[in-house]
């Protein structure tokens, strides 16, 4: 482990670390456009559910309102 040798290397740290978070974003980006060309196949309403901004009716299961997505409010980008 990196972090765990008698002398830590920071500069291989640093690049597994930036390793690491370049590999979230690339995953995060493929989320993104996924959820893009799944869009281009719903109907309108449904992507007003998918976006959030239309309240989901009654689970089809158990006849109670759906769960709000977790992912229902913009995410904070810093």
């Amino acid at each position: 482990m990196l972090t765990a040798a008698d002398t830590p290397d920071a500069a291989k740290i640093e690049a597994k670390v930036r390793a690491i978070e370049k590999l979230r974003g690339d995953q995060r980006v493929a989320f993104i456009r996924a959820v893009g060309e799944a869009g281009k196949v719903l109907t309108s309403d449904q992507q007003k559910a998918l976006l959030g901004t239309k309240p989901s009716g009654p689970s089809p299961a158990t006849g109670k309102p759906a769960q709000t997505p977790a992912m229902a409010t913009p995410m904070k980008m810093e």
